[in-house]
């Protein structure tokens, strides 16, 4: 679940509760990936230094993604590893990054 208080929620969907919270966005929480060979997800959020790799189930922290200054307003993962990443920066230039996500 992507929330607008700067977090994610990890859902055990058979007791209907919440898992685990991730907290390590700055900005609300606009987006989520998950990738489609590996147990990790993506998440991106509306601040600086705003890509964050997670690691399934748990929910571990993995790695961040910097140069991104703008809103991220949807992600996509291929089988290669490649994240897609498109938002709006300001004042309301749109942009996409590109970003090996393979390696860490």
């Amino acid at each position: 679940m992507v929330d607008l208080i700067r977090l994610c929620r990890l859902w055990d969907l058979a007791a209907g509760k919440t898992l685990t919270q991730l907290t390590h966005h700055k900005k609300s929480v606009r987006s989520l990936a998950i990738h489609p060979t590996e147990f990790s997800f993506a998440s991106g959020s509306a601040g600086g230094n705003n890509i964050k790799k997670w690691k399934c189930p748990e929910g571990i922290f993995v790695h961040n993604f910097s140069g991104h200054d703008a809103i991220i307003n949807t992600m996509s993962v291929n089988a290669d590893g490649v994240l897609f990443s498109g938002g709006l920066s300001f004042p309301g230039t749109g942009f996409c990054f590109f970003i090996d996500i393979s390696s860490t």
